[in-house]
Parts: C-alpha cells; structure tokens; sequence
C-alpha cells in the first residue's frame, strides 16, 4: 500500500541526519524594464529596404506597378532583364518568351529564377498577342532581328514603351550600319524615332521616350569615359581606348571564341580598329560637342564570364584635373563612383553600378630622363557587361520613361570576393 502523507507532516522534510537545510539566497530586486510599444506595421512593403525607415503613420496609398514583357528572354541579356525586373518593386511581369524554349518553365530554364519568376516561357507568336495592356516591352533578340519586328509591334501598340536590347536603332545612320554590320538596314525610316539610351545624359529625353535604343556594353564604357570631356566642350584630338569583356558579351550559343578551352586561358584582341559599337559612340558624341575627334579602340577576350574594363588615355592632361572633371559630371549619380587608381571589376559584377579609375602625373613626367614638364592621365572604367552595359541601363532607362525614380530597384552593393 502506497504510503500517504500525514496532515501535520511538513512539506519539507528534513534533511539527512547531521545536515542543516540549505538556506535559499535572497533574491535580487531587479527593475524590470518599460514595455515598448509594439512597431507599426512599414507603410508600403513595395519600397523594399526602404520600407524599414519609410513613417509607419498614415500608411502610404499602394503605387501602380509597370506590366512588362520580355521578348528573348532565355538569353544571357534576357535572363538579366528577368533578375532585375523580378526584384523590381514597381513592376509586374506579365511574360516571357524565347522561341527556342516555348513552353518550357521559365524555372527550368533559368533555376536561379525559382520562386520569384512564375509561368512558362512563351512562342514568339504567343508574345505578339499578349502585347496588349503592357506598359512596356524589353526586345532582346539577336542583332538585325528587332529592325523586323519593332516597327511593326509599335504601330500595332502606340501606348506600349518598346526599350530594344540590340544595335539596331542606335545610329540614325545607315550607311554606318551597313559598314559596320555588314547588310542594309530594313527600317531606317525608324531610326530617328528612337531615344539613345545613354542614361546620364538623355534623361529628359527618356522621360517622354516611346522607343529606346539601349547603348551597346563597350559603347557604354567608353561613353562614362568621353561623354562629361564633350559635354564640357573638352573633347578634341585622337583618343586611344583599350578594352577587355568577358565571355558572356557574345551570348549564349557556342563558338570557338567562348569555348572554354579556347578562352579560360587565354588573352586576344579582336575586331581591332574596327569594332562595331564605336559607330554609336562617335555619333553620340557628336551630339554633344562640334569638335573634331577620332577615337581609336581595340577589344580582348578576357578570361572571364562577365564585367569590361576600359581603360581610356589622356595625354597632356593632369590626373588631378581629369579626376575632378568626373567627379563634377557624376557628383549626384549614385549608381557610378569615382576615385584615384585603377577599380577592381568584381565591385560591380552582378550590378548596374559604374566604377571610374583616374591615375597619372602631375607635370613631372620624364622622357629621356629629362622633365618634361608635360602631364599624362589614363581613365579606368570597371562596368558589368550585363548590368550597366545592357539589362541595368534598360531598367533605368524604363524607370525614366515610366515615371519612376531612376534607380528604382537598381541600389545594390557589388561584391568584394
């Protein structure tokens, strides 16, 4: 039988024999602390990482967001496009199309896309039916394919923003197209429509654009160097430009430049003299300053997948004076840095950023082992061939065109490592 305990016995029993009880310590007053109040929910989830600091009170009306669509868009230009409109908080993605992949997920073929891009990827004749509704359409396609297909989506779609990826409508120059491209332009009726999309310096431009040319990758490189000397009126002269980008600038289909053999451990020019984005370079200058220049620039294949360096050469210029020339061009751009010494291209790889290098003398160059007295500077550019040379100058060229602010969904660090 289970012994019970009896009423008077204690509820603490002794101890073995020969021991004390322990006595328990007397417990520390502690003030506990105020309450705070419990957080106000953010006032808008779209503004991102903003929505942390944005006031809680009163909340803020929901923004409209862009529909979009994205003609070629399993390509490298394409698959960009989708990263960053996907983390875009202003726009919705209506579709996708790639002929080559119709009605496969867009997951599958772009798996880093899985769980922020839904659906599949859509035929070209399915895309042309769902134009309608859509605030704008990003077109990249391969070169000499959107001179066929703009001309007739815009007539169709007036209200439709077209922002084209290739180089078809960035001169209004024929005869330049046919030298540098090699074939006649089939709708040069079009090219003075279009808005040359060199962001910094056709913003008032874009915010009335209907159909923009996007600037090409070493084209918008050389652009960050030279465009503040013509807009200054200081561009004049021969300038010599070298320039090296990663395996990806020639797209997604094998050749025997971008095999991996061939390239991972080598180092090439090519197109020396004579590559085809100095045709849009020069014309845009050109628009900027009255001055006689020529421009002389050789390409390499470099032994990496993505990012261009340029590098641009100033004789006769102070580094001092170069450097403070950028930096008054681009004090208020928050997507492009300036700083002495050269930049390293992996602080704006997987970006839309800019990173601009001045280095050089300061008037005591020696030749001969003589003073000169003459001063030399060189320019360095570190820029992502896939952001701020093609899919991250789009977006800020649709945020202008949309009303947006320009670096919506575009403020991100580049990497160190």
């Amino acid at each position: 039988m289970a012994r019970t305990r009896s009423k008077k016995q204690p509820k603490h029993p002794a101890k073995k024999r020969g021991k004390e009880p322990r006595k328990r310590p007397a417990k520390k007053l502690v003030k506990k602390p105020a309450k705070r109040p419990a957080k106000k929910p953010a006032a808008n989830r779209l503004d991102g990482a903003r929505s942390a600091i944005a006031p809680a009170d009163p909340p803020a009306a929901p923004r409209w967001r862009a529909a979009v669509g994205i003609i070629g868009g399993s390509g490298y230009i394409g698959a960009e496009l989708l990263r960053y409109l996907a983390a875009h908080p202003r726009v919705e993605i209506r579709w996708a199309s790639a002929h080559s992949k119709a009605g496969i997920p867009i997951a599958d073929v772009l798996p880093n896309l899985r769980g922020f891009v839904e659906g599949r990827f859509l035929s070209s004749g399915e895309a042309e039916k769902s134009i309608g509704g859509l605030d704008a359409v990003f077109v990249a396609l391969p070169h000499s394919e959107s001179q066929a297909a703009i001309p007739r989506l815009a007539t169709k779609h007036p209200q439709t923003v077209f922002i084209d990826m290739g180089g078809d409508f960035r001169t209004d120059d024929p005869e330049g197209y046919r030298e540098y491209y090699d074939h006649e332009h089939r709708a040069v009726e079009w090219l003075p429509r279009f808005v040359y999309g060199f962001t910094e310096f056709q913003r008032e431009k874009l915010k009335t654009a209907r159909l923009v040319a996007n600037p090409g990758c070493f084209a918008s490189s050389i652009l960050l160097a030279l465009a503040p000397l013509a807009a200054r009126q200081k561009l004049d002269g021969e300038y010599f430009i070298s320039g090296v980008t990663g395996s990806s600038g020639s797209g997604n289909s094998p050749s025997a430049t971008t095999h991996h053999p061939e390239r991972a451990a080598n180092f090439r020019a090519y197109k020396p003299l004579a590559h085809q984005h100095l045709l849009e370079v020069s014309a845009f200058l050109r628009t900027l300053t009255p001055k006689p220049f020529e421009i002389h620039f050789v390409p390499h294949s470099g032994p990496f997948v993505r990012g261009i360096f340029t590098t641009a050469f100033f004789p006769f210029w102070r580094a001092a004076d170069l450097e403070k020339l950028y930096r008054d061009a681009y004090r208020d751009e928050p997507l492009i840095t300036v700083g002495r010494g050269s930049p390293d291209l992996r602080w704006v790889l997987g970006t839309p950023r800019s990173h601009i290098g001045v280095a050089g003398g300061d008037g005591r160059q020696r030749a001969g082992g003589k003073s000169t007295g003459q001063s030399h500077a060189a320019a360095f550019i570190a820029i992502d061939n896939l952001g701020k040379g093609a899919a991250g100058q789009a977006i800020q060229n649709f945020n202008r065109a949309m009303g947006f602010s320009e670096t919506e969904g575009l403020l991100m660090p580049g990497g160190f490592v």
